[in-house]
């Protein structure tokens, strides 16, 4: 049945800047939930099965599409905050470690057992989503970019979106097939597509061509967090685990690179005190067998992807699907319902 809250929020969701595709979304989500799906569905975690919750950013709305952030990279402070209560009253939120031990150990889980994690480090996963965490006492897993900690700046993704956002639709479409992104689709996420498949000199390269063509976005204060930071949320009871030294996409890089950017990693996380359960979510998603094998061999315990799924006792522990959560798909309560894990 549609809740009071609800009601509001999907009145607010289909007022601000949004594609059509948002109600069709929640009109879905709706139907399935009255019929029921919803209930069926987190009965998947019955112990044998946990969802691994993922995060990126947490981001006041308006602030988000000043910046041009992709709407998959964020979510805004109240809807983590309703997030967190739709968990705590449907699902049994652990540590991520907990579940990694149980898995590898093939002990049974809690029914409803989920983890949440964030990736990559930034200042405002401290701003907003710590309060939250700490005044439920929710534990969470943040991933960093060891040689990002504390620098200034984004990564070249998010200065792709803010460059083209300042662009027109037909400057974007134009710049995008110029530096080889496909004719069809949104021409940011074909460029940023096409971009992560390209070896890493040629990436540099549009990239550069990118900057030559396009003015510098504002400069921001610094929005990842430093050692300091991360000193704060590990206190807060907050996992500190490795995403990489560089943010290197890992896949078809030879052995050498793959091992000098995951031992880095776990280095710089142990001389911090943090990294104490080996764990590690590959930038960008990016794995293989050869980066599978180089991770393990590191001593990586388990590490975490971007494909969509639930982690359970037969999952190889060194590819452990996630659950992604961002703001236009989580927004009301039968959304959130059907992403966790309905559509995973």
């Amino acid at each position: 049945m549609l809740e009071a809250r609800d009601s509001v929020l999907l009145r607010v969701s289909f007022t601000t800047p949004m594609d059509l595709r948002r109600p069709i979304r929640w009109a879905r989500a709706f139907a399935l939930d009255v019929l029921g799906v919803h209930r069926r569905t987190r009965r998947l975690l019955d112990g044998s099965r946990a969802a691994v919750l993922m995060y990126h950013r947490i981001l006041p709305r308006m602030q988000a599409l000043r910046e041009g952030v992709q709407p998959g990279m964020y979510v805004a402070p109240e809807t983590f905050a309703r997030h967190l209560a739709w968990l705590e009253e449907h699902f049994r939120i652990l540590p991520l470690h907990e579940i990694v031990a149980r898995l590898v150990g093939d002990r049974p889980l809690p029914a409803g057992a989920c983890a949440i994690t964030f990736d990559d480090g930034w200042q405002d996963n401290a701003d907003h989503a710590l309060p939250e965490l700490e005044r439920r006492g929710l534990p969470a897993t943040i991933f960093v970019v060891t040689e990002r900690v504390g620098t200034p700046g984004a990564f070249w993704p998010d200065e792709l979106c803010r460059r083209m956002a300042r662009l027109g639709g037909q400057e974007r479409r134009r710049l995008a097939r110029r530096l080889g992104a496909a004719r069809s689709g949104d021409p940011i996420d074909a460029l940023l597509a096409h971009l992560k498949g390209l070896p890493d000199t040629r990436r540099r390269t549009a990239l550069d061509a990118l900057q030559e063509l396009t003015e510098a976005p504002p400069a921001h204060a610094r929005e990842l967090l430093d050692w300091d930071g991360l000193e704060r949320l590990a206190r807060a009871g907050i996992d500190i685990e490795a995403h990489g030294a560089t943010h290197a996409i890992l896949a078809g890089l030879p052995a050498s690179e793959i091992e000098r950017e995951l031992r880095s990693a776990l280095e710089a996380l142990r001389e911090h005190g943090h990294g104490r359960h080996q764990l590690l979510a590959y930038p960008n998603g990016s794995h293989d067998a050869l980066v599978r094998r180089v991770a393990r061999e590191l001593g990586y315990r388990a590490a975490v992807t971007t494909e969509s799924g639930l982690a359970h006792l037969r999952s190889d522990p060194m590819a452990i699907p996630r659950v992604a959560l961002h703001d236009d798909v989580s927004r009301t309560r039968v959304e959130f319902l059907h992403r966790v894990p309905g559509a995973a």
